[in-house]
């Protein structure tokens, strides 16, 4: 009887042994294809980074030219309207200055003279 529970016994252990086998077999392939699932999940982290800085400076540099763009406009625009406002000033003292001569002549003649 002895000697059937030992067979028994080793019978037992080798299955357990080759279940142990099986398992670390197992365990093994999983952390084969975790370490790929990560290699490639670190690749695409670092392509999108990539694409995302790209984007960045693509989106930064055309703000910055727009932004330029506009700063030419709004000085020209500004000039245009220097030019404008510095012509309406020009006329406005010639106009005082002729108001003023007139205004001097009309009071220095005597009008009883001309009627």
């Amino acid at each position: 009887m002895e000697a059937s529970k030992a067979d028994t016994t080793n019978a037992r252990i080798s299955v357990l042994e080759n279940n142990f086998h099986v398992v670390s077999h197992n365990v093994e392939k999983l952390e084969y294809k975790i370490d790929q699932n990560y290699a490639t999940l670190h690749s695409r982290v670092s392509e999108l980074r990539d694409d995302l800085r790209h984007d960045f400076e693509l989106k930064n540099d055309k703000i910055l030219r727009k932004m330029e763009e506009h700063n030419k406009a709004t000085c020209a625009q500004n000039k245009a309207l220097h030019e404008k406002i510095a012509h309406i000033e020009r006329w406005r003292w010639m106009i005082m200055g002729g108001a003023l001569v007139v205004g001097y002549i009309i009071a220095h003649i005597k009008l009883e003279t001309f009627i």
